[in-house]
């Protein structure tokens, strides 16, 4: 652009030279086509800036993956925009972090324009996305305006997936992956296990009847089955930090070690503490993990002093991240 305003100015110099000590009319001619090329380019920014619209949403509000993130924008303008950039301002409410991107278009009049953008913000938590303004350029990148736009996302981006030592979890509250615990009090439905013996009753299945002892009774003696016992577990989580360097460590386990929990089938209830109150929710299943996610990038880490840095507390028993 700096070498095209040299171009020109000195092109403008050179003819005004030759219309000055020439008295030929085209010198002239060019002297003023040269001159009223800038004007035109100002005059097509006057009508092209105040009616440019866009239009957009963004692909979800939940994203999982930060890299499958998408926003599809529609440009529409009665003027041709040759060079237009759109300015957007990313902030992270979690960490406070703030980016600006731009990404460069051109529209055609009367044709919608579409664009597919791809934010990135490191770091998960809540995210804005809004277009700070739209810039326009003349065709000859002389001039430029910028008019404010009011269009926002907010998106929730997931942490990471990290490595979870599950059984080290597990070993502090007692329950064992390489057995099924059962009711002492009631009977259930899982044959694999026996709650007791009683005689038949009808109804009772001929899968329920023990024959042996049946045959010994000289009477039918059903089995009565025993009822599982749900492993449960209840997980606090403390957001207090030294830095915020350490944050993405905590938000990564605590999300990562509630979905290797569902995976093997442990219900579990998870309570986040802050300073002024505490967050309760219940995981039974991913649809549940996505909530309780929500739930975990909206908490603002603190800075304090404290003796348990970005601790989870399994049962009762303090477990550093």
């Amino acid at each position: 652009m700096l070498i095209f305003k040299i171009v020109y100015a000195a092109a403008l110099a050179f003819s005004g030279i030759l219309m000055v000590f020439s008295d030929k009319y085209p010198f002239f001619v060019l002297f003023v086509l040269l001159l009223l090329f800038p004007l035109l380019g100002f005059a097509e920014l006057i009508l092209t800036c105040p009616f440019v619209r866009v239009k957009g949403r963004a692909a979800d509000t939940i994203i999982e993956n930060p890299e499958d993130n998408r926003i599809f924008l529609e440009i529409r303008s009665f003027m041709p925009v040759f060079n237009g950039i759109l300015v957007l301002k990313l902030k992270n409410n979690l960490t406070g972090k703030e980016e600006t991107q731009k990404a460069n278009f051109s529209a055609l009049p009367f044709v919608t324009k579409k664009l597919t953008l791809k934010p990135v913000l490191k770091g998960c938590g809540v995210i804005e996305i809004s277009l700070k303004k739209i810039i326009i350029r003349d065709f000859a990148k002389i001039f430029k305006f910028s008019k404010r736009h009011k269009l926002s996302f907010k998106q929730y981006i997931f942490p990471k997936k990290v490595p979870v030592d599950i059984s080290a979890f597990l070993a502090k509250t007692g329950i064992s992956l390489d057995e099924d615990k059962f009711s002492e009090e009631k009977s259930g439905h899982d044959p694999s296990e026996i709650f007791g013996i009683r005689e038949y009753r009808e109804g009772d299945s001929l899968r329920q009847i023990h024959y042996k002892l049946s045959a010994k009774r000289d009477k039918l003696i059903s089995k009565e089955y025993s009822l599982p016992i749900d492993r449960e577990i209840t997980v606090i989580c403390s957001p207090f930090f030294e830095s915020l360097k350490d944050t993405e460590s905590f938000y990564n386990t605590v999300y990562s070690l509630s979905g290797e929990l569902i995976k093997i089938g442990i219900k579990h209830t998870i309570i986040f503490k802050t300073k002024t109150n505490s967050i309760t929710v219940r995981v039974e299943e991913e649809r549940d993990l996505r909530e309780m996610t929500c739930v975990l990038i909206t908490l603002k880490p603190v800075i304090a002093e404290s003796e348990a840095y970005g601790s989870l507390y399994i049962d009762g028993r303090n477990c550093h991240v």
